[in-house]
């Protein structure tokens, strides 16, 4: 049973951020085959800290510009849509939320993990057919939203979980349950549901660590919590406290990847690609 009294805490946090409106309206822009670069433009310009990071990323090496690009609408036709969709929800969801950190919560870590495992996810998409790619991107980034909230939020308890997972060597999610009665996947869940997102999001985010628990789309969860073993596995961003897990083999049939496959070198080729992708296409991002 769900800890209702922590979810109706975390739904009713007024200072709890909302995604940013201008990353939401690009979003929607996007997916409508009318829009312009024109009208991208006009939108994204109003926010002047996101047009600056717009400009910084188009100018970074791996677009391989030789003259400087100085303008938006040029910067936007240099990223591409898809890109540019997935950096504006990046940047601003990383923005939205205080980057504090100590000696318990590593700021870059953890996001370095989840723009990897949104990078991993689109890609990994789109190698198995899957319809909607720049959807298992925004759910990769969000999986482990929830220990954001727990860790900025819930900040005694956390400390709390952490310690004792360092101490006692018990695991983070057991932690979780003895302190919370919930998981940072619940707490996350619970958060979209406040942000309205999509079903399947909730529930990719909810049950990335029970994919079989999913109903509204399995195989979206599935993907997320696949990659997030994968990116576990390559020890990109890794927090020191998450423990790491197998992959449920329920997942794996769903995704149709055979467990044969996930040798050592499948791990290695994995990280080696993934952290140049995520090192060029996000420069100026973390």
């Amino acid at each position: 049973m769900e800890n209702e009294l922590l979810k109706e805490k975390v739904r009713n946090i007024i200072q709890l951020p909302a995604l940013p409106t201008v990353a939401i309206e690009v979003a929607s822009m996007i997916d409508n085959p009318k829009t312009s670069i024109a009208k991208l433009t006009n939108v994204i310009s109003t926010d002047q800290v996101l047009t600056a990071k717009v400009l910084k990323i188009a100018n970074s090496p791996f677009y391989g510009f030789q003259k400087k690009i100085s303008t938006l609408d040029f910067a936007i036709m240099v990223l591409g849509f898809d890109s540019l969709k997935e950096i504006l929800l990046s940047i601003s969801l990383i923005s939205a939320f205080k980057r504090r950190q100590d000696k318990r919560f590593n700021s870059k870590e953890f996001w370095t993990h989840s723009l990897a495992t949104g990078i991993a996810a689109r890609t990994i998409a789109r190698d198995l057919g899957y319809r909607i790619s720049g959807e298992s991107f925004i759910a990769g980034l969000l999986h482990d939203i929830g220990i954001l909230v727990t860790y900025q939020y819930f900040h005694s308890d956390f400390v709390r979980i952490v310690d004792a997972v360092s101490e006692r060597k018990v695991t983070f999610h057991d932690m979780e349950h003895t302190v919370l009665q919930a998981t940072h996947a619940e707490i996350g869940g619970w958060l979209a549901e406040r942000w309205n997102l999509p079903d399947q999001l909730i529930e990719a985010i909810k049950y990335h660590h029970r994919p079989e628990m999913a109903e509204r789309n399995p195989k979206l969860t599935a993907l997320v919590h696949f990659v997030d073993f994968l990116c576990h596995k390559a020890q990109i961003g890794v927090l020191s406290y998450e423990t790491p897990r197998d992959c449920n083999p329920a997942a794996l049939e769903l995704l149709n990847v055979s467990e044969t496959e996930l040798t050592q070198a499948y791990y290695d080729s994995f990280g080696s690609k993934l952290r140049e992708e995520l090192d060029r296409a996000f420069t100026g991002v973390v």
